[in-house]
């Protein structure tokens, strides 16, 4: 969404740093506002736009989404480490898909303060690929000597390549 903003020059409205420039009137800012704010509504899912309607402008409307998705509880942490964990790619499924949604999730987890290191998320990811990639997880696996340590993105590249 956040490109489409973009594209369609309604991104500052988003920048917590970026108020009015000087040369835009009072006016010119609140259409540019509000055409970001309905862009942003017109994109959420009926249940979450039905908590933020009664915001009124593209600052508010971010502020209240992150009150509500943001939360460093423990609950939504337990959830997002489940949906990690149990994170499996389908047979026959896109690797580019599976490592969107991997990092999406890891993404997700650094914003709430949980975090991993390099070798975590290497061990992860390849945990996370189905049984016809196990020979490649071995060979990943042995190729890293005791005093090595797996890169993320060296096994990321390895499994990439492998895919082409």
């Amino acid at each position: 969404m956040e490109d489409y903003l973009y594209q369609k020059d309604l991104y500052v409205p988003l920048n917590k740093k970026t108020k009015k420039s000087a040369s835009m009137t009072d006016g010119e800012w609140d259409i540019l506002d509000r055409k970001a704010l309905g862009t942003i509504q017109l994109c959420l899912a009926v249940s979450v736009a039905f908590n933020i309607s009664k915001e009124n402008t593209t600052e508010d409307l971010m502020k209240k989404l992150a009150s509500m998705y943001e939360k460093s509880s423990a609950s939504n942490k337990v959830f997002l480490m489940k949906h990690l964990f149990n994170m499996e790619m389908l047979e026959g499924g896109f690797v580019t898909d599976h490592l969107n949604e991997f990092n999406t999730i890891t993404s997700q987890l650094s914003s709430v303060k949980v975090s991993f290191d390099d070798e975590i998320k290497a061990l992860l990811i390849l945990c996370s690929l189905p049984e016809r990639w196990n020979n490649l997880v071995m060979v990943v696996s042995n190729f890293v000597s005791s005093s090595n340590t797996l890169k993320f993105d060296d096994v990321v590249g390895v499994i990439l390549s492998k895919e082409m």
